[in-house]
């Protein structure tokens, strides 16, 4: 048998897949690979809360991270503004770019 030939894999299976097929196991994918939204107590918050406003008053760079539809972002950066009203959080990370935050996604803030 001659074995100078290159297997394409999988590559050659998926003209069989329906595109309806296809998304419905990459959503399937996505929802084992997802996350409960983790409880917060009240001083865990507290905690997150004064950090934000001493990284904002001291200029010191924070890693924030937060949750989103199942999944962990970790963001660094400077806090610029906080909006108690809003609940909104502004922060610019290290390539300038300004990052607008939900407070309620908030799940952990450390200084880094």
């Amino acid at each position: 048998m001659n074995k100078d030939h290159k297997d394409r894999g999988m590559k050659k299976w998926n003209g069989f897949f329906m595109p309806e097929t296809i998304k419905m196991l990459k959503d399937l994918w996505e929802d084992d690979h997802k996350t409960p939204r983790p409880h917060l107590d009240e001083t865990k918050i507290e905690e997150m809360e004064r950090l934000l406003f001493e990284g904002m008053a001291t200029k010191k760079l924070l890693e924030i991270t937060t949750w989103t539809n199942g999944f962990f972002t970790s963001r660094f950066g400077f806090v610029t503004k906080i909006d108690p009203l809003k609940k909104k959080i502004q922060i610019q990370d290290e390539l300038s770019s300004t990052i607008n935050l939900d407070f309620f996604s908030l799940t952990n803030v450390m200084v880094k």
